[in-house]
């Protein structure tokens, strides 16, 4: 039995433009963008609530575009949080914990899963309202919908992975 779930990429675009466009918010640095690549989150686009000056919740949506005969998509939140000692310089180290979507379509296998990470983070300023991000750890990954395309099993998603990302983000409102 196959079920297929579709999700709208028109909801978050929409959802930055309304975040951008929100004077009272971006005003006072509450809001900011995103846009990186990570390994799950493929090249992904977000949105964040800084609701301190270390800590924000952010939503993400990503695609690999179809690139290499395999359609991916993903979509997800998360947590953040930077310490307030910097480890060397500007760098300021901190956590991420989180929860998304994704999935995968591939001529061996379709796949629906969850995933939960719980990252180390590197956050650089390079300015008031822009920081670079990496992150590193690990992912735990459940498998909601799996369908095999073929008669020979090579590969099950439900397990922990390794996980990478990078990101640059900028903050509304920091003069």
């Amino acid at each position: 039995m196959n079920r297929v779930y579709k999700l709208s990429g028109a909801l978050l675009p929409i959802f930055l433009l309304l975040l951008v466009y929100c004077k009272t918010l971006s005003a006072q640095g509450k809001i900011s963008v995103s846009a990186g690549w990570g390994y799950y989150e493929l090249v992904n686009i977000g949105a964040g609530w800084n609701f301190s000056d270390r800590s924000s919740l952010s939503i993400f949506w990503g695609s690999n575009f179809g690139i290499n005969d395999k359609k991916m998509a993903t979509a997800g939140f998360s947590y953040n949080h930077s310490f307030k000692n910097n480890l060397i310089g500007k760098l300021n180290p901190g956590f991420s914990l989180g929860a998304f979507y994704w999935k995968s379509d591939d001529e061996l296998y379709y796949f629906h899963s969850i995933a939960f990470p719980a990252m180390a983070m590197l956050t650089y300023p390079v300015s008031k309202s822009i920081f670079f991000r990496v992150e590193g750890g690990g992912v735990f990954n459940a498998v909601i919908v799996s369908d095999r395309k073929q008669n020979v099993e090579a590969g099950y998603p439900a397990r922990v992975n390794g996980n990478f990302r990078a990101g640059i983000i900028y903050k509304f409102g920091v003069k």
